[in-house]
């Protein structure tokens, strides 16, 4: 009876075309590895997102002395928000308006030089949600040095030989890991499609110069130039960044560079151009959308290479001090294997292993999604 309507039918159905990326998600959602990287990778996001609620000496929110606070909230607002200056700006303006508190703010006068914990309990704390470690990951613990993880002490992951919590340096050490790859790899990535768009489209001495300038960038040995540009500069996570994305760009560059020599000469080009359409604009609405796929394929390893440099950096010893690194955990916790402090190496170990795998198995799910050779 259904074949019967079927053959009836004046308007028998046709499946929908599917675009390019409908069909790579399609693709990557068959692929076993590249979703378990890529669920591992968003969690490891919404860690770091959260980290300053999930491991923090500060109250999420608070009411002390009858004032409403969000102590913890200063790692989102205090870095954007000039909280002196607009107080300031507030009494110059002489508006009626001069609180004695922040209340997303760490710069709280009532408190008279004490922390969170020390008025915790108090009568002029009448509320508080706290974190669920209540542990910053560069406090002192003096009376917990190098202690095992134990669930009494309230040191799940244990300490370090200055008594800081480990879970509490993991948590922000995602921070650490995910924005150097990030923001170094952002970086190459703007300046690798950029140069190797204007090579592949323009071509001649443009081409030529922009070519030989990516053969001797890729001679610099990235480690060694971080270890020596640090030697100069004091030692932090943006000098870091600056480097990895300065000197990573030449992968990129000779991916759109190949891409672009390729839709150089189709059709669709060939008519704008024939139109008069700006050259900028063919480049970056003609061109650069359909070139631009395996780029994202070399950013999801770059993430991977440029979280393994830092770790390795910050092992070494030339990271940033004032930042917790999981390179730094586990550097610390080679001095004391032989007293039995295993977990100094093993959590941030764990931490670096799932980390570069979920990038390099997103990264290969992605290289597979884009292949046509492997479609059904």
């Amino acid at each position: 009876m259904r074949d019967q309507v079927a053959k009836e039918s004046p308007h028998p159905r046709r499946p929908s075309p599917q675009d390019y990326w409908s069909i790579v998600r399609a693709q990557l959602r068959r692929n076993i590895g590249g979703m378990i990287g890529f669920w591992i990778i968003v969690v490891l996001v919404l860690t770091a997102l959260a980290a300053p609620l999930l491991a923090n000496d500060r109250p999420i929110v608070a009411v002390y002395r009858g004032e409403v606070v969000f102590p913890s909230l200063k790692a989102y607002v205090d870095l954007w928000v000039p909280w002196k200056s607009l107080r300031y700006s507030l009494k110059s303006w002489q508006w009626n308006v001069d609180p004695p508190y922040f209340p997303f703010s760490e710069h709280y006068p009532q408190l008279a030089g004490k922390s969170w914990k020390e008025v915790d309990g108090g009568a002029e704390l009448t509320f508080a949600i706290w974190p669920p470690l209540r542990w910053n990951p560069n406090q002192f613990d003096a009376t917990a040095l190098r202690l095992l993880p134990s669930a009494s002490s309230g040191h799940y992951f244990g300490t370090d030989d200055q008594g800081r919590d480990i879970l509490a340096r993991l948590i922000h050490g995602t921070v650490v890991a995910l924005s150097v790859g990030v923001i170094s790899v952002g970086i190459s990535a703007i300046i690798g499609i950029a140069l190797g768009l204007l090579a592949g489209y323009v071509g001649g001495a443009v081409d030529v110069l922009l070519s030989r300038v990516t053969e001797v960038v890729m001679c610099f040995p990235t480690f060694f130039l971080i270890i020596a540009v640090i030697a100069f500069l004091e030692p932090s996570m943006i000098n870091i960044m600056l480097v990895l994305g300065l000197v990573g760009w030449t992968g990129k560059f000779r991916l759109i560079r190949g891409e672009v020599l390729r839709c150089r000469g189709l059709e669709y080009v060939v008519a704008a151009e024939a139109m008069g359409v700006p050259a900028w604009r063919i480049m970056v609405k003609q061109i650069l959308p359909n070139a631009i796929a395996p780029v994202f394929v070399s950013i999801a390893f770059g993430i991977a290479s440029a979280v393994l440099t830092e770790t390795s950096l910050s092992f070494l010893g030339f990271g940033d001090p004032t930042v917790p690194s999981w390179g730094e955990i586990v550097s610390q916790g080679r001095a004391y294997v032989s007293q039995g402090l295993w977990h100094l190496t093993v959590f941030p170990g764990i931490a670096i292993f799932v980390t570069l795998t979920a990038f390099n198995l997103f990264g290969q799910g992605m290289r597979d999604a884009m292949d046509p050779k492997l479609r059904a």
